[in-house]
């Protein structure tokens, strides 16, 4: 029977999310029969997390003493959300170690995360439309009436290296520009994007390797914020709703899907990932971003696509970690 640890925390404002998905991701997998440890990281420390006990993690190896042995892993689930789970350094570092986990390679991961690289990335393919942006770097100025005159308002402002909304801002008038792009660097951000604001429905499209190898999408997903956007509070305080199977007609499925498809196999993306898109009125798409450690709470987006498809969580999860 395989070892698995989930691996969860980190060191972003992700931090809660992702201990409640990779609790629930821990459940699931021991419903399939695996044995599971709970890696809880945090800037202090890595520890195996058993009820009321911890174990400390060995960072030589990533192995940890246990009821007086030494327990090494066959495979781990990383489920940090923002840094350093989703920025290709946990990749990196198992890399190196020669563990196999699931998700993406430190490369992919590093650049999919980066909202400008990511877009940078995907210039190659003329069928994926994305929104006009610019990009910011800490510590240099910017003339907001410059950025409004390329842009046009509304405009998105957001960390390049960010997720959940944190640091996000829909900014309507050019004065308000100078905070919005303050407030999104608090985020420990480097670099900020700013982003022509899309109108239309925001569908979210997930995307995992097969037992064939081959790429396959699960059901869309529509968000429908009772906010401004699909900020914290839409996200995880229950001011949105979200529908899945999305009801979108038939070639939007298909467009996003196709979309969603291409960016996953031309990213080298591996096992799950999720993106996020618009829909125009018009039924055209645009890619916003990929989530290359999508949430995984009972709550999340992932979850409902899966039991949209008919799956069941501890299936889908147990054939990522028999891959």
């Amino acid at each position: 029977m395989k070892n698995i640890a989930v691996v969860y925390g980190g060191y972003s404002s992700e931090y809660e999310i992702s201990v409640k998905s990779g609790r629930n991701v821990a459940a699931e997998l021991r419903k399939a029969g695996f044995n599971v440890y709970e890696v809880l990281l945090t800037r202090e420390s890595w520890d195996v997390v058993d009820a009321d006990r911890r174990y400390s993690v060995s960072k030589d190896d990533f192995s940890a003493v246990i009821g007086g042995e030494r327990v090494h892993f066959d495979k781990v689930f990383i489920i940090v959300h923002g840094d350093p789970g989703e920025n290709g350094l946990l990749q990196a570092y198992f890399e190196m170690l020669q563990i196999p986990f699931m998700g993406c390679s430190s490369l992919v991961d590093s650049v999919s995360f980066d909202k400008y690289f990511c877009k940078r990335a995907l210039a190659d393919l003329p069928e994926v439309r994305m929104a006009a942006d610019v990009r910011l770097l800490k510590g240099r100025g910017f003339e907001p009436e410059e950025i409004v005159a390329k842009l046009g308002l509304p405009v998105f402002v957001k960390p390049c290296n960010g997720g959940s909304s944190f640091g996000v801002t829909k900014v309507k008038k050019t004065e308000d520009l100078p905070s919005a792009v303050e407030y999104a660097f608090s985020e420990n951000a480097d670099s900020v994007l700013i982003e022509s604001a899309i109108s239309g429905r925001e569908i979210d499209c997930a995307v995992y390797t097969g037992n064939d190898g081959k790429a396959r999408a699960l059901p869309l997903l529509e968000i429908v914020s009772q906010n401004e956007f699909f900020d914290y509070e839409a996200k995880y305080l229950g001011a949105s709703q979200e529908l899945c199977p999305a009801p979108v007609d038939a070639v939007v499925t298909a467009k996003v899907q196709r979309a969603a498809v291409e960016i996953f196999e031309h990213l080298g993306c591996r096992d799950l990932v999720r993106m996020d898109f618009i829909v125009s009125p018009d039924g055209e798409v645009f890619f916003l971003e990929v989530n290359p450690n999508p949430g995984m709470t009972a709550e999340s987006i992932v979850p409902k696509m899966v039991a949209a498809a008919g799956i069941r969580m501890e299936d889908f999860l147990a054939d990522l970690a028999n891959r």
